[in-house]
């Protein structure tokens, strides 16, 4: 038996994370350093840029600019399928009526995703947003 180094909770021989507080083991931190890449690490030093990629045309600056990351390549999709379905509610409302009820409901839902996308992004979460989540526009590492 081992004890975790962020919480001091007891944590079972083999395991990879923290059962008390999640945080990574020592075991599955060397896991991580084989594969060059730790999921955890990867969110905390992206977090603040991928914010911009829930605000329009500005998803480019962290897309372009961390290429590697697979949480701002995440994010960076999921703020463009965003952005095309706010525009595409935006023409919807030119349309007298019918359209305006569809824009009035694609911008409201757009508004609740928008919101949905910031709060993954500042809890380090990769998930999906609802209905339009799971298309896939941008190259994803």
């Amino acid at each position: 038996m081992s004890f975790c180094k962020h919480c001091g909770a007891q944590v079972p021989d083999g395991a990879g994370f923290c059962p008390a507080c999640g945080t990574a083991t020592e075991r599955q931190n060397s896991s991580n350093a084989n594969w060059g890449f730790d999921p955890a690490g990867d969110a905390e030093a992206n977090r603040d840029i991928c914010i911009l990629c829930y605000f329009g045309p500005l998803l480019l600056i962290p897309y372009f600019t961390r290429k590697g990351s697979p949480f701002v390549s995440f994010h960076s999709n999921q703020g463009l399928v965003l952005l095309l379905f706010a525009l595409i509610g935006s023409f919807a409302s030119k349309v007298p009526f019918l359209g305006w009820i569809i824009g009035l409901f694609c911008g409201i839902f757009a508004f609740v995703c928008f919101i949905m996308g910031i709060i993954n992004v500042c809890n380090g979460e990769m998930k999906p947003l609802p209905l339009i989540g799971g298309i896939n526009i941008l190259n994803q590492n």
